[in-house]
């Protein structure tokens, strides 16, 4: 039996009430009316994973390359969700293993408005004190995974070693590139360099399939930026694949892998990738965590017809 087809067997209530399951958390107000902070905790092995919800990015077939904008409102259509409403989830996990506590990204902040930057909030719902993560591991360097992992230009996570991919820290940090960009794109720069600043002698880059912390692995996945990284949790016989930004918007690229995204630095090579990456996992088994699939973001990649589904 797959260990998907486990949960199945589950009762509800079982899933409701114990390790694993939606923990409810309070609500709290914002300029469109009540938000309930979200979060879903569960095993891998003797490890604790707690996916918490930053809030969502709205989605819209303009920041999408390879798709016209009737491909995209069929594909939305087809996953019963609203083209005009399309949100991108932004999920970070929290995991707690062997002593020790680490942040699989950070989230936005302040970074990107009022439908994001709620993991304070999580953590303040779950009696939570940032001050106990040990890791911050960084996917990329982008301002929706290191956006919360600063406040007023102080280490959110004040006693945590930073975890960051060498390939994106060279780039990020390099001015003659950004000098390439178009002015609206320079600030991903300048938060990059503020971040890595505030944790100082506390950053550690890794390069290719480094050991990142006992029974967590790096997997390199470039193309949506140059260091695109993934990271493998084992523990026991069992594991969870921290993916990424391997997809954003999973009702259009789940069926049509080939379509890219406008922040891609290299559009190519994230489509190559994802396509790979994507064909080695479908029927695998595989447990992933996605930081824009719908929230918790955790589930299974199958084939299905051309593309994708994802359970």
């Amino acid at each position: 039996m797959k260990r998907r087809d486990i949960l199945k067997t589950v009762p509800a209530a079982l899933l409701a009430s114990g390790a694993t399951g939606l923990i409810p958390l309070r609500a709290y107000a914002t300029s469109g009316g009540a938000q309930v902070t979200s979060a879903q905790k569960f095993t891998v092995g003797e490890a604790t994973v707690t996916a918490m919800s930053d809030g969502f990015i709205p989605f819209s077939a303009d920041v999408l390359n390879g798709i016209d904008e009737a491909d995209f409102i069929e594909l939305v259509e087809r996953a019963q969700q609203d083209p005009a409403n399309v949100r991108g989830a932004v999920n970070a996990y929290l995991v707690e293993t062997a002593g020790e506590t680490w942040m699989i990204d950070a989230g936005t902040g302040p970074v990107f408005g009022p439908t994001l930057g709620h993991l304070p909030e999580v953590f303040a719902a779950l009696g939570l004190d940032t001050a106990t993560v040990d890791k911050l591991v960084v996917t990329h360097l982008h301002g929706d995974h290191i956006g919360g992992a600063t406040v007023d230009g102080a280490a959110t996570f004040p006693n945590a070693e930073m975890i960051v991919p060498e390939a994106d820290r060279a780039f990020w940090t390099d001015d003659s590139i950004k000098a390439q960009f178009p002015e609206q794109f320079r600030g991903m720069f300048d938060l990059a360099k503020a971040t890595l600043a505030a944790y100082g002698d506390r950053v550690r880059y890794i390069e290719g399939e480094a050991d990142v912390a006992s029974g967590l692995t790096a997997r390199p996945m470039p193309g949506h930026t140059a260091g695109h990284t993934g990271y493998m949790l084992e523990s026991g016989s069992d594991s969870l694949l921290f993916w990424g930004d391997i997809i954003h918007v999973p009702a259009v690229q789940l069926a049509r892998p080939e379509v890219t995204i406008m922040f891609d630095t290299d559009p190519e090579q994230a489509a190559s990738t994802r396509a790979g990456l994507m064909a080695s996992l479908a029927g695998s088994g595989q447990r992933i965590a996605g930081m824009h699939m719908l929230f918790p973001g955790i589930g299974y990649l199958e084939k299905q017809g051309d593309g994708f589904t994802f359970a």
